[in-house]
């Protein structure tokens, strides 16, 4: 089991020597924001934008925070925007099962309003939050890009 292991890891690191050193390494985009990182011989090539105008630049000492900052703001946001998608469909999928009950029988509706209402409310709450959260993700987004270009532009 030991000797499969090592035998596999090597095969892993050759693969990556076989690569090379060039090409994308990670990209991401969320409402409009995106980024992608290339990697040339020595160094790190970083494109950002915002809806199509992208802004190239390499990465450095003096923007390495900045971009690194970035990255992150554009992961947490997406994580949120699906939080947010996720929870707004379970709030219609409960929406349409009360409308298929209150349809099929008001009895049955009557009987299980209160853990509908109770799981509408609850899934309303996460989407608002979630909205809000987002709100305050993406102005961090665009202070994050604002001050890449800035600093970029000004060079």
């Amino acid at each position: 089991m030991l000797f499969s292991f090592v035998l596999v890891l090597s095969a892993c690191t050759q693969l990556e020597e076989e690569r090379g050193n060039s090409g994308i390494i990670v990209d991401d985009k969320v409402m409009g924001y995106e980024y992608t990182v290339t990697q040339d011989e020595k160094s790190f090539s970083w494109k950002v934008g915002y809806k199509g105008n992208i802004t190239t630049m390499e990465e450095s000492i003096v923007n390495k925070d900045d971009l690194e900052n970035f990255i992150m703001a554009v992961g947490e946001g997406k994580f949120i925007l699906s939080k947010l998608i996720i929870s707004l469909s379970y709030f219609f999928i409960v929406v349409i099962i009360a409308f298929i009950l209150y349809k099929k029988n008001r009895k049955t509706l009557k009987d299980s309003a209160i853990v509908l209402v109770l799981a509408s409310m609850i899934a309303l709450y996460i989407a608002i939050d979630a909205s809000y959260d987002l709100s305050i993700e993406l102005q961090d987004i665009k202070f994050h890009y604002l001050r890449l270009t800035t600093v970029s532009i000004s060079k």
